[in-house]
């Protein structure tokens, strides 16, 4: 079945991408609708692209990581020559 429109998608005039399969009207960018073929799209998420439209991943730092929290959690070190005057 086509991804979009749910009706039975034969192969012949079909295409295979992002693990769901479209008819070839089907086959449109999410975000601008333009019509893509299997030169053209881009995957991402289960979703198809253009190659405009397609996010970008960005580069987070997950709050949850070992390393993160072990960074967090380590003893602070005193700066040395600053004492009290």
């Amino acid at each position: 079945k086509c991804y979009v429109c749910g009706k039975t998608a034969y192969p012949l005039e079909s295409y295979s991408a992002a693990d769901n399969v479209f008819h070839k009207l089907c086959f449109r960018c999410k975000e601008c609708n333009m019509t893509l073929n299997v030169g053209t799209f881009k995957a991402f998420e289960g979703s198809v692209y253009c190659s405009k439209c397609v996010p970008k991943p960005s580069a987070t730092a997950v709050a949850d990581d070992f390393k993160v929290k072990n960074a967090l959690n380590a003893p602070k070190r005193k700066a040395e020559g600053l004492g009290a005057v």
